[in-house]
């Protein structure tokens, strides 16, 4: 099993890399915050958000229940700690490990690797992060 695990750690990122050459780039920027994260964070984190993709059983970290980051936050939603969390690159202590790909720096070298290509990572995570945000469960209150 360790084996397993340790080939799925080493293979994710390549597998990951190619999963962006299914589609171009420049359509990423056109996709809703869900078609994002169905396409790249559901094969950990589950369709749903409840941490029971198909890859988190090799994963060494448990997946926890993304509908229910509120909940653990005393029904709070930190959108800039979340943000920074899919960013990954900025390190954050507290999210433990760093098994999650970096996707700040996956979407900015996809699109060019310069100042246009950040602006459009980060309309990318920012995205994801409001889908995140709309599939609280109970459902957030508006401000």
């Amino acid at each position: 099993m360790k084996f397993i695990t340790r080939l799925v750690f080493v293979m994710a990122p390549a597998l990951l890399a190619a999963g962006m050459l299914f589609a171009h780039p420049g359509d990423y920027h056109k996709y809703s915050g869900e078609q994002l994260y169905m396409r790249f964070c559901a094969s950990c984190h589950g369709t749903s958000g409840a941490g029971d993709g198909p890859v988190a059983e090799a994963l060494s970290t448990h997946l926890p229940d993304l509908r229910e980051m509120a909940v653990r936050s005393g029904q709070r939603f930190s959108r800039d700690w979340v943000y920074r969390i899919v960013d990954g690159r900025v390190r954050i202590a507290a999210h433990g490990t760093r098994e999650m790909p970096v996707w700040g720096t996956g979407f900015y070298v996809e699109y060019g690797a310069n100042a246009d290509a950040d602006g459009k990572a980060q309309a990318i995570i920012s995205e994801l992060v409001d889908y995140l945000i709309a599939i609280q469960q109970p459902p957030l209150e508006s401000p």
